[in-house]
């Protein structure tokens, strides 16, 4: 029988049969690895969240946001609104096309079911338990970047030692604050920001920085209070990324959310 317990990060309700939190994405430290998934084809939000944690899907890094009204571009989701269900996509100029909005709460999840598992195919990812014979050209591609990435890293490994690469990539980790007044997170090559009155402290992951001369705008790599704004390390985006690297799940971990087509309505 499956245990509970309480998320340390947002106090969510877990059992052992799922590898991270639903709610916010963080790792569950009592997963039981071995624990059959108990759920293939869900008709309800709850449903489909533990189906998604069953196969360690880094949701934040896939774009899609199930139970939330995510107001950020490029971004799948379904939440419910009253008696309503809606299906969204929020396409890359920001703009969103409603798939669906009703009563009927299986058909939603049915719309965005599908759609994650599209999006999975298309990169030869087969949560769904198909096989991968025939991998789609966007996957093969992807194995040769994988691949070369592997070979420059081993290279550049062997003349300068194994730990230069996480260095060059992470030197620049740390918060900035442009002439906007907004502040950022950097963390490798990845951006974040965040308003002072979010009281959730929740990041939103954005394209870059605002200019590409970010040096001189660098405010520190340890958080500070009065820099008005939440500690991103203490975020629920920041439980998630580290629960995307601690996943263990390969087939994703060269998941890129710009092969998705953001310009069409779905």
């Amino acid at each position: 029988m499956a245990s509970t317990n309480k998320c340390e990060y947002c106090g969510s309700t877990l059992t052992s049969e799922q590898a991270s939190c639903p709610n916010c994405g963080a790792a569950n430290p009592n997963f039981v690895a071995d624990t059959p998934r108990t759920v293939f084809f869900p008709k309800t939000i709850e449903e489909l969240k533990e189906y998604c944690a069953e196969r360690g899907m880094p949701l934040l890094r896939m774009r899609f946001f199930i139970g939330e009204d995510y107001r950020q571009p490029k971004a799948f989701g379904i939440y419910q609104d009253g008696n309503d269900f809606v299906v969204y996509k929020n396409k890359a100029d920001g703009s969103r096309a409603v798939r669906y909005r009703g009563p009927d709460e299986a058909h939603a999840v049915d719309e965005i079911f599908t759609k994650l598992l599209a999006e999975c195919h298309s990169r030869g990812i087969y949560p769904d338990g198909k096989p991968t014979n025939d991998p789609s050209r966007a996957a093969k591609q992807r194995w040769r970047h994988v691949l070369l990435i592997v070979l420059i890293v081993v290279y550049l490994g062997s003349m300068f030692g194994s730990l230069i690469i996480p260095r060059i990539i992470h030197r620049n980790d740390g918060y900035y604050q442009f002439d906007t007044g907004t502040v950022y997170y950097r963390y490798g090559s990845d951006w974040y920001y965040t308003y002072d009155d979010n009281t959730a402290g929740y990041w939103y992951e954005t394209d870059s920085a605002p200019v590409s001369d970010y040096g001189d705008y660098y405010l520190g790599g340890d958080f500070q209070s009065d820099w008005g704004v939440s500690d991103f390390k203490a975020s629920s985006t920041w439980s998630a990324i580290q629960a995307d690297h601690s996943s263990g799940s390969s087939d994703y971990d060269s998941w890129d959310s710009g092969d998705t087509d953001w310009d069409s309505d779905w």
